[in-house]
């Protein structure tokens, strides 16, 4: 799970222009002044890294990068388990 927190960091400090340091599990979104295009662009690199597709249903509720990781790693979790 690490890995998949570290890349999902590195993407979203990319895109935001931050340093990933400044991303921590606790950080709101809003914080960062991350928009819904910003997350969807973060899930589409992950989704391309990973091939695999993740569910966009719900995530908008999601307030903080580590509840938003964490979910889409349970669903990838889900998906390579079977």
């Amino acid at each position: 799970m690490q890995e998949f927190i570290e890349l999902a960091r590195k993407i979203l400090a990319e895109q935001l222009d931050l340093n990933p340091q400044e991303i921590a599990m606790e950080t709101k979104l809003e914080d960062l002044d991350a928009d819904s295009i910003d997350v969807v662009e973060m899930i589409m690199a992950l989704e391309d890294a990973y091939d695999v597709e993740f569910p966009e249903e719900g995530l908008e509720s999601l307030s903080t990068f580590g509840t938003l990781v964490t979910a889409l790693y349970r669903h990838l979790e889900k998906i390579q388990n079977g």
